[in-house]
């Protein structure tokens, strides 16, 4: 009767060993594939990936440069009939450092509207916080002669809202130092 218990035992065992082994050469298997066929297509998926990235890319600059364009000729064409001067800002930049401000002396325009400029002198401080939110998220690097327009349009876009009886046309810079 020993015998025939250590004849099931020994079966268990030789059974358990032989699922192991053939779950060691499954796994091994399925490691090769992965690496040897998904790894190249994850290659590809990725140079296709960069290819789409560089188009988008290209067509994102292409639209930004006409915008300017749009941008800069119409700032261009229009010329304030009066004007407010917003007192002198001086702002820290968002520059990683932390050093970097800009120091600057704002005036909105717009056209001949009583009832807009008594608007305007109620609510410069509103109108001053909305210039120092855009001025505040901007970097030195940000602040250039041919980045000047984009800057006045966002300003533009940030005031207009806050008012109800006529909207601004144009943004002047009287002063700007960025140091």
């Amino acid at each position: 009767m020993e015998n025939k218990a250590e004849k099931k035992g020994g079966k268990k065992i030789k059974l358990i060993l032989m699922g192991l082994i053939a779950l060691i050469i499954v796994g091994a298997g399925a490691y090769f594939g992965y690496s040897k066929f998904a790894k190249d297509k994850g290659t590809q998926k990725t140079a296709a990936t960069t290819a789409q990235t560089a188009q988008t890319t290209a067509q994102t600059q292409a639209k930004t440069n006409q915008n300017q364009n749009q941008n800069q000729s119409y700032l261009e064409q229009i010329v304030s009939e009066k004007n407010v001067g917003l007192d002198e800002c001086l702002v820290n930049l968002a520059d990683e450092d932390g050093k970097r401000y800009i120091k600057t002396k704002i005036f909105v325009g717009y056209d001949k509207n009583s009832k807009l400029e008594t608007e305007l002198t109620e609510k410069k401080p509103l109108i001053r916080d909305a210039v120092i939110a855009v001025l505040r998220s901007k970097k030195a690097a940000e602040i250039t002669p041919k980045n000047m327009d984009n800057l006045k349009m966002e300003l533009i876009q940030k005031i207009n809202p806050l008012l109800k009886k006529g909207q601004i046309n144009n943004v002047y810079f009287s002063d700007l130092l960025v140091q």
